[in-house]
């Protein structure tokens, strides 16, 4: 297989593990080295799939998140990886955008700059209304995207691919409660789930992960009746 032009010796020689992976091989971390991901919420849940994507290597990672850096952020769980405790009270962007780029050279880590137009969305946002407003901007702008729903030590992932069911029809009806350090696990797989999205478009359907008590659970999303999603009339609030 002829060498494509973004992974040069040093690069191959970074992701050569990841490269033996069955199925995975220059091509799709080319179209991930080739990739713009945008992130929206970058909160200490968050962190595990933010390092996940850089270390994955992902061409340009975008962080959208307005709020500063929050105690629970440092707290001792997953987001002490990329937040200090001396982090409290900064910006997350710039904090966020400090602490993965230190992790790997080939990454370009930024603020989400107004009007960027990323090829892949992680949807990590603090309430439903925002995740469900950035899940709509990602099926309209037709790109894939994966939603994070942290609930306690577990919580679920929904993939959605272009054409699927939209986030609207797959989110949990239920509130979600603080979530506790276990939820790392969730985190890392939204990130693997995005990664797929991105590198093997074909290989994921739209689909929701439930992950209880350790035990993580399949299935298919299906479209509600009426969804604009489907090409009909928007639904009733």
């Amino acid at each position: 297989m002829a060498r494509g032009p973004i992974l040069d010796d040093a690069r191959l020689a970074r992701w050569a593990r990841q490269l033996l992976v069955p199925g995975f091989g220059e091509g799709a971390q080319e179209r991930l080295a080739s990739a713009r991901v945008r992130a929206v919420g970058a909160d200490g849940v968050t962190t595990p799939a933010l390092v996940y994507l850089v270390q994955a290597g992902v061409g340009r990672l975008w962080i959208d998140d307005p709020e500063p850096v929050s105690p629970q952020d440092v707290s001792g769980g997953a987001g002490s990886w990329v937040y200090p405790p001396s982090a409290v009270g900064r910006p997350r962007v710039e904090v966020a955008v400090e602490g993965l780029a230190r992790l790997s050279g080939f990454v370009a880590v930024e603020p989400y700059p107004t009007g960027g137009v990323p090829d892949a969305t992680l949807v990590a946002a603090p309430s439903a209304a925002q995740a469900l407003h950035a899940a709509e901007a990602a099926r309209r702008a037709g790109i894939p995207h994966v939603v994070l729903e942290p609930d306690a030590d577990g919580g679920a992932v929904v993939s959605i691919p272009p054409g699927a069911p939209c986030y609207a029809c797959a989110r949990s009806t239920s509130a979600g409660r603080p979530a506790l350090p276990g939820v790392a696990a969730l985190s890392a797989l939204a990130a693997q789930e995005l990664v797929q999205l991105i590198t093997a478009p074909r290989s994921v359907a739209g689909r929701r992960l439930d992950l209880v008590r350790g035990v993580l659970t399949n299935r298919a999303t299906a479209r509600l009746a009426g969804c604009v999603c489907g090409g009909g009339a928007p639904q009733a609030p």
